[in-house]
C-alpha cells in the first residue's frame, strides 16, 4: 500500500523489543510456525485505521503475505526503538545531511 500522493517519503527503522516482539505477537496468535520468520513487514495508517501486513519466509524460496490484527500502539510495542525519517518528495533519502544551526530543545 501507498499514501495517495506521497508528500513525504523516506525510510524506517526498527530494533526488536526485548520480550514480546512482533515475532512473539504472530507466534501467540498462531499466524507464525515455529521454523519460519518474518522478513519484512507493511505498515498503513490514516485517520481511524491501520493495516499492517506481514511477510513470512517459510527459510525455502515460500513467501506469504498475512494481514496482522493489531492496532497501532500495539504494534509500536512490539519494538525497543522505531525511527522513522521522511523529507519532502524523498529529496534527503539516502543523502548525509549537514545544518547551519540545530535546534536541540
Amino acid at each position: 500500500q501507498s499514501t495517495q500522493y506521497n508528500d513525504w517519503k523516506g525510510t524506517a527503522a526498527a530494533d526488536d523489543a526485548d520480550q514480546d516482539d512482533f515475532s512473539d505477537y504472530l507466534r501467540n496468535i498462531g499466524k507464525l510456525a515455529g521454523h519460519e520468520i518474518v522478513v519484512g513487514i507493511s505498515f498503513y495508517s490514516a485517520p481511524n485505521f491501520a493495516h499492517v501486513n506481514a511477510f513470512i519466509s517459510d527459510g525455502g524460496e515460500g513467501l506469504r503475505r498475512i494481514t496482522v490484527p493489531i492496532g497501532v500502539a500495539e504494534f509500536f510495542e512490539k519494538f525497543k526503538r522505531f525511527s522513522i525519517y521522511i523529507s519532502r518528495d524523498g529529496r534527503f533519502d539516502g543523502e548525509e545531511i549537514e545544518f547551519e544551526n540545530e535546534d536541540d530543545e
